[in-house]
């Protein structure tokens, strides 16, 4: 795969031996930055070392590469994972690589490497007969539809990223079933559905631990929360590490959804902030989540259960709108 730029410039690489080429493969992923993330089988055949330089030297994995520093924090995945033959052979040509989306082409190499464990498996990308893919299990209501037609005045029409562009899922219903009065949930981008599945995956949210949600007005107190609303749904506000942004359309007061991701990636724990606004309302639910390990007693207060995720909560929400959310009890899981 390639461009003709890129044949061309490879072209006069394809008699060197595959220790040559592995070497300038290494060369090119210390180059990007991604040698402590991605590996890739030492026993690619030459055809396939050229294909990983290429892939590795001209694409963006920016987004995917956050994707998998959080499977990590989540305990899905370890680094750097390693590329195999069948991993680049999920695309037989340059062509088919390019009629993906970008992310989308990248994430079916990867993300059979994250791995939640029980029902759920790996997180892999399946191709469908005559287009289409599903996510996680090859089962009617795992279908991902990209880049679905949106109304006219929805707010992802003026933020859409050609190569990243917005996902519609079925969101799983009680019992998580997904074919059984689930609703459609549109995604602002193909990654922000990937970094939402893994940041809360579906199946237990293993030692994921929120506070009940407080009402708060969108204005009040400076329009701290207006503003991390009307943020782009792709750059994350200031003290952020990732937004996923995402609506409920179907309902008759379409609902929008925020989760923005408070810790590093080299973090030993995820804490994130979610927040939730009915169109045309001025309440939004705000919320706090976090695998922070807990200390004290189980009846203390969420901020002296989890101490550090009450510090950065501080930062986007301010004092006023923290302190709401943090001093109450956490909430129990059913």
């Amino acid at each position: 795969m390639g461009n003709n730029h890129t044949a061309d410039r490879h072209g006069a690489e394809v008699d060197f031996s595959a220790a040559v080429l592995s070497n300038r493969l290494n060369r090119c992923l210390a180059a990007k930055g991604l040698h402590a993330i991605i590996a890739f089988d030492a026993q690619l055949d030459r055809p396939l070392l050229l294909k990983a330089i290429w892939l590795v030297d001209t694409q963006q994995w920016t987004e995917v590469t956050n994707a998998l520093k959080l499977a990590v924090q989540r305990g899905y995945c370890q680094l750097p994972i390693t590329l195999a033959v069948a991993d680049l052979q999920r695309h037989d040509s340059k062509q088919a690589y390019l009629a993906d989306v970008r992310v989308i082409a990248l994430w079916k190499m990867v993300g059979r490497h994250v791995n939640f464990g029980g029902s759920y498996g790996r997180f892999e990308l399946f191709d469908q007969p005559g287009g289409g893919v599903r996510a996680i299990k090859d089962e009617p209501g795992f279908e991902l539809d990209i880049n679905p037609p949106l109304p006219p005045a929805h707010p992802y029409h003026t933020h859409i990223i050609d190569d990243n562009p917005p996902v519609q899922i079925l969101n799983p219903s009680a019992g998580d079933s997904r074919t059984a009065g689930g609703e459609v949930r549109t995604l602002a981008s193909t990654s922000a559905f990937i970094m939402d599945t893994i940041m809360i995956p579906p199946l237990a949210n293993e030692g994921w631990t929120p506070t009940p949600c407080v009402a708060v007005n969108r204005h009040a107190h400076g329009g701290v929360l207006d503003g991390l609303l009307t943020h782009s749904p792709h750059q994350p506000p200031n003290r952020c590490t990732a937004v996923v942004a995402s609506r409920l359309d179907d309902r008759d007061l379409p609902v929008g959804i925020r989760h923005l991701l408070l810790t590093p990636f080299e973090s030993p724990f995820v804490a994130s902030i979610v927040l939730v606004a009915n169109a045309n309302t001025t309440m939004v639910g705000v919320g706090v989540g976090t695998t922070e390990p807990p200390v004290g007693d189980p009846s203390d207060a969420f901020k002296d259960r989890r101490p550090t995720t009450a510090t950065v909560v501080r930062g986007p929400l301010r004092d006023a709108i923290a302190n709401m959310v943090v001093n109450q009890k956490e909430a129990t899981r059913q």
